[in-house]
């Protein structure tokens, strides 16, 4: 039997030596495949890196499948697809922004955090927009509340403006949102713009949940707050007014904790 040469692309992995690890995977340039992998088949190093992964997978079985696991064969021992079976993933369900654009049309560019990507969109004349998404259906439930976060900030000029949602397979995995260009991350010399883009949060009865310096982004003079996957309503006026007096501490910390790419 001729074996079919496919295209095979690793996009995320999330790889434990000790237990399974999982893969994102674009097969043809046209599907999206998970796949888990038991341990003890492959190092780490091999799993990480996209070439050598997919040289050392077992070959991919045919139809339209979209979860497959790989372990030992009971016959010869070998890594082998026990199963490929399509799995109704879960997806963000608060849909409430008009536009929703999928993943197999935009262009992904560099990472800047985990699950945060520069990327290009015919839609948005293809300006450089950022996407947040769920690499695994376990990351979803920080999709939501994120996604849910800025439906309350919509119009209050706070955060990144939302663009719209994202989708795979007809589920939304994530959004895109306004790119902040010539802007830096905070630090202790930024406590009034910060502290105003933190007010303002307040005043919407929000509570922000991560005020590290890189969630404060400095464009001209004033501030502007990203990642609200810790976001909450808070009627709780002391638990607001903490945030708020943790801040300088915040700004001051110049570690790399919760640290990454500019949005």
């Amino acid at each position: 039997m001729t074996r079919i040469q496919r295209k095979v692309e690793l996009l995320q992995a999330e790889v434990d030596k000790d237990h399974q690890s999982f893969f994102r995977l674009l097969v043809d340039g046209q599907s999206i495949k998970y796949v888990t992998i038991d341990p003890g088949f492959y190092s780490g190093d091999d799993m990480c890196f996209g070439p050598s992964l997919v040289s050392l997978l077992p070959t991919l079985p045919a139809g339209d499948w979209n979860d497959g696991l790989v372990t030992k064969s009971e016959t010869n021992g070998q890594p082998h697809f026990a199963h490929a079976i399509r799995t109704a993933f879960r997806g963000v369900e608060n849909i409430w922004h008009e536009t929703s654009v999928d993943y197999m049309n935009i262009v992904v560019g560099d990472k800047l955090r985990t699950g945060i990507y520069e990327v290009k969109s015919p839609l948005f004349n293809n300006d450089l927009i950022v996407a947040k998404f769920a690499r695994f259906d376990w990351e979803i439930t920080y999709l939501e509340n994120e996604t849910t976060a800025y439906q309350w900030l919509e119009s209050h000029n706070i955060g990144p403006r939302f663009l719209g949602h994202l989708t795979e397979d007809g589920r939304a995995i994530g959004f895109l949102i306004e790119h902040i260009k010539n802007a830096r991350h905070a630090g202790p010399q930024d406590l009034e713009p910060c502290r105003a883009a933190l007010s303002q949060l307040h005043r919407l009865g929000i509570r922000h949940g991560d005020t590290n310096r890189f969630n404060f982004l400095i464009r001209g003079s004033a501030a502007v707050l990203i990642d609200f996957d810790s976001a909450r309503k808070c009627d709780d006026q002391h638990a607001l007014v903490e945030e708020l007096e943790h801040l300088p501490n915040s700004l001051a910390d110049l570690s790399r904790r919760g640290g990454g790419g500019l949005v």
